[in-house]
């Protein structure tokens, strides 16, 4: 989940930009942070040969470009040239995106983009404008979460870029995001955000653990090392999903107020927290975990693993049941059945307006 989410507000930005409508203050702002930092990108080739370049780096974009033509030929993705260029960034991230909740519900707070529509989460390339986004959305008593991503997905309109951050990440991590961020480019349903991004994550996941397997075994350390991680990984969306359980309990007490929906929220946080520094030792491996302040949580941070771990169960059974745990036959199959859907809905908004069929493309 940490890579994720400017993906969608980058998309919006660069569809306004495109259009010329830069009358928005955040738009213009976005535009030409996003246009610049394009602009500063080197093709990875001159990176790679140049003789200066650290060791590290190479070796971080020969796995990329790998995993790349992975994702192509092992995955079923769509060829792009996302990830054939480079920018050196002064930072270890790329944007930070807000989120927001409602204090008392799951109900999600949705900006509105071009061409997009309504989306549950808008990005920022200055962390001072994403604060202020934060305070105001906060003082209109929302739950707000503020997070850094490291890559997102244009969805087409421009080449994605690999950063210089990323140079020391596991190749398992750096398999997942560029898997990850190739499923949004190859499918992406407009108005929904649910399924997008559970289908990237999906494939994602399973995309990194069969180049794991196949490049080096699935008894090697490397895939010995991601099973660890993705077990803690499961423990911690557990618990957090335990957690909204227990809220959502909560919040549908129609018989009382605002005030003691909050006081019923406070006490299953702090509940809650205490459980989990008493088993965090026996849950998890990984000291990230291990470490991690269960009583900082609010709705916002909760409802992120709504958005992105709800429904992968579904995704397991189509991929088992349907694709025979073939990720080609899974994407291919999902992609089908996504056009065959907007095929529909364009057909009863045909008929609707007295259009003949032959005219819906």
């Amino acid at each position: 989940m940490v890579h994720s989410l400017l993906k969608i507000g980058a998309a919006a930005i660069v569809s306004v930009a495109l259009a010329s409508l830069l009358s928005s203050c955040w738009y213009a702002k976005q535009a030409a942070h996003f246009l610049a930092e394009r602009a500063s990108a080197v093709p990875v080739e001159r990176v790679a040969s140049n003789p200066g370049t650290p060791p590290e780096t190479v070796a971080m974009l020969e796995t990329v470009d790998r995993v790349r033509r992975f994702a192509v030929d092992r995955v079923g993705l769509s060829p792009t040239r996302n990830y054939t260029r480079y920018v050196a960034l002064d930072r270890d991230y790329v944007a930070d995106v807000v989120s927001a909740c409602a204090a008392d519900s799951f109900e999600r707070y949705r900006w509105r983009y071009p061409v997009l529509g309504e989306l549950p989460y808008k990005g920022f390339y200055d962390k001072a404008d994403a604060n202020r986004e934060a305070k105001r959305l906060k003082e209109a008593g929302l739950d707000v979460i503020v997070r850094q991503v490291e890559a997102f997905s244009s969805l087409g309109y421009f080449k994605d870029p690999l950063y210089s951050f990323m140079v020391g990440s596991d190749e398992d991590e750096l398999a997942e995001l560029v898997i990850h961020e190739s499923a949004h480019a190859t499918l992406f349903v407009k108005g929904a955000d649910q399924f997008n991004e559970g289908f990237a994550t999906f494939v994602g996941r399973r995309g990194a653990e069969l180049y794991l397997d196949e490049r080096y075994g699935p008894d090697s350390t490397q895939a010995a090392r991601r099973r660890a991680r993705m077990a803690d990984g499961r423990a911690f969306v557990g618990f957090i999903r335990g957690t909204a359980a227990l809220l959502e309990e909560a919040y549908a007490d129609e018989s009382v107020g605002r005030d003691a929906r909050l006081e019923r929220k406070a006490a299953v946080i702090a509940e809650r927290a205490s459980l989990f520094a008493a088993e965090r030792e026996r849950l998890f491996d990984g000291e990230a975990y291990r470490r991690f302040d269960m009583s900082t949580i609010n709705n916002a941070y909760i409802d992120l693993y709504r958005l992105y771990e709800d429904d992968l169960s579904l995704f397991d059974a189509w991929f088992d049941r349907v694709a025979g745990g073939s990720l080609p036959v899974f994407v291919s199959a999902l992609s089908a059945l996504a056009l065959t859907e907007k095929k529909r809905v364009t057909m009863a908004m045909a008929e609707r307006l007295g259009l003949a069929s032959d005219a819906v493309p």
